[in-house]
């Protein structure tokens, strides 16, 4: 939990109700589901591709790729790939990864999913920044920050989006926006559709 002000944190935050949330799967590809839903939904691409074929296609841009410096984390795109999924080499991310993240594998020691590696990726594949939200809460009586709650893939009114990090590639005219949620079991990525408000 954070200390900070409340109007620091509205400032910095957006409302419940900038976004409706898109249900996306709840196995090891949410966070491939996600960006392909955005994708389907901005004509990107057609329904005829699934979330493997984008979870196979950042595997083969990554190790095209894997000494692109990300200057955000100070280290190569395969550096980063190896910290972020705790792998020793590139070489184990690719046997690993060429293997549908939503289907469980007895013979893989290790759980597949998608994270900012593969967001990095899909960034760069479909030329679309991501913004990667998170969700916040402040508590008033004792001026701090907690996780927001969503009930229902709807966030409560004291729900607010903080945003986490973003993919932000300057020529890229298309923005996507994603929410990572964690409760007490999982991890979750979100597709985000902005909302017109008035």
């Amino acid at each position: 939990m954070t200390t900070v002000s409340k109007s620091h944190f509205i400032n910095d935050t957006l409302s419940h109700d900038t976004f409706s949330i898109i249900e996306t799967n709840t196995d090891g590809s949410c966070c491939y589901n996600s960006v392909y839903r955005l994708l389907i939904m901005n004509n990107i691409i057609d329904d005829n591709l699934t979330t493997f074929d984008l979870q196979k296609k950042c595997v083969v841009w990554i190790k095209n790729n894997r000494h692109l410096y990300l200057s955000k984390f100070d280290m190569t795109i395969q550096e980063y790939v190896l910290f972020n999924h705790s792998l020793d080499t590139l070489d184990e991310y690719i046997t690993y990864y060429n293997n549908d993240s939503s289907n469980d594998n007895e013979d893989i020691p290790i759980q597949i999913w998608g994270g900012i590696p593969e967001l990095i990726a899909l960034s760069y594949l479909y030329n679309v920044n991501i913004n990667i939200y998170t969700g916040k809460t402040y508590l008033n009586h004792k001026n701090k920050i907690i996780k927001g709650a969503i009930i229902n893939n709807k966030p409560r009114k004291d729900f607010r989006y903080q945003l986490l990090m973003c993919t932000t590639r300057y020529e890229f005219d298309n923005t996507f926006n994603i929410l990572y949620y964690e409760n007490k079991h999982t991890k979750h990525f979100y597709a985000l559709n902005k909302n017109d408000i008035d």
